[in-house]
């Protein structure tokens, strides 16, 4: 269990937060049972209800089923001990552990040019990857608090927007703190009227919906750094190394799955080129270009291979508000629908 908190302090921790929220024995059994524990051998909870969960506990063999089960009890009862722990708990994938989001930069937004308000970053402990922005923070959203295994839900994006903004969000609900942030978020949007209709669709099939199930939904983050090269492009003298450096969008979802979604123009597989009419007038025209295909190709193939699900949805497919809800619900619909 990588973690400074013990495996035997986490159980304490789960067996008095169920203790305390059960009101009868049949409570605590279903309580017992919804967690997905075992009933133990000789144990009773007409004995007393810490015990008996504690010896139920004590069935639970490997570290990472106990963290699952820890999940469990935050997510369905509540517990600000047991959150707490968790949070020491970083989600590991085979790249190592979960370190920084930088997302919604919104240069623009304050008359920057999008090339110049890029974040400037150092390392500042090679050994724990731990970096620090040092110019053009002040754009950039960072969600730097550990990710567990339940992804990263609107929820926990409210409960870290809360703590970096307590003046704005001081006495507001959720639904207030969800469009303070969901306006901030729309900051970062380029000019992409497909992009934005996305977006807006997302967040309104999220907060229609009845709070226990609307802030459970996972956070639809807009363009999040994947890569960082400290230089851009024009410092470059053209495309850099790292060719895809920003997601349109990203999800967080359970079990570490990482979803992208791309917002495709014809930016993203054609070239803009100056024709002359059949009466000499100058047109400008997009014509296909096999050359941007295939780097959007090799990009998509890297990303895939790196463990991320990958989505493209045509900007023709979001030419209006009504369109693009429909589109939008059909799809996380059946992307977030539970395996029967």
């Amino acid at each position: 269990m990588d973690s400074t908190v013990p495996p035997e302090v986490l159980r304490e921790a789960i067996a008095e937060a169920v203790a305390e929220f059960a009101q009868t024995d049949r409570q605590l059994v279903s309580l017992r049972e919804r967690l997905g524990l075992e009933s133990a051998d000789g144990a009773y909870p007409e004995e007393g209800w810490r015990d008996y969960m504690r010896c139920c506990l004590d069935t639970v063999e490997s570290d990472q089923d106990l963290i699952n089960v820890a999940q469990r009890v935050v997510q369905q009862i509540g517990s600000e001990r047991v959150e707490e722990m968790l949070r020491t708990f970083g989600l590991r994938t085979r790249f190592g552990e979960f370190q920084n989001l930088i997302f919604a930069g919104n240069g623009a937004k304050h008359g920057r040019d999008s090339r110049d308000c890029k974040p400037e970053i150092v390392l500042v402990d090679a050994t724990s990857n731990r970096i620090k922005i040092t110019k053009n923070a002040e754009f950039w959203l960072v969600y730097d608090r550990p990710l567990l295994s339940w992804g990263l839900s609107l929820h926990n994006l409210l409960d870290w927007w809360r703590g970096e903004e307590p003046g704005k969000t001081a006495g507001a609900d959720n639904h207030a703190v969800a469009h303070m942030l969901v306006e901030r978020m729309a900051e970062s949007l380029p000019v992409s009227p497909p992009q934005k209709l996305f977006f807006r669709a997302y967040y309104a099939r999220v907060l229609r919906q009845h709070p226990e199930v609307g802030f459970d939904q996972p956070a639809l983050l807009p363009e999040v750094h994947l890569h960082y090269d400290p230089y851009t492009a024009r410092q470059q003298g053209g495309r850099g190394p790292l060719a895809r450096q920003r997601m349109d969008f990203l999800l967080l979802l359970e079990d570490g799955r990482r979803v992208v979604i791309e917002v495709d123009g014809a930016q993203h597989y054609s070239d803009k080129v100056k024709l002359k009419g059949p009466e000499g007038e100058v047109m400008e025209r997009s014509i296909a270009s096999p050359t941007k295909y295939g780097e959007m190709m090799a990009a998509d193939r890297d990303l895939k291979l790196d463990g991320y699900e990958l989505f493209r949805v045509g900007g023709k497919e979001l030419q209006s508000a009504p369109q693009a809800q429909a589109l939008v619900d059909d799809f996380f619909d059946r992307l977030l629908a539970t395996p029967s």
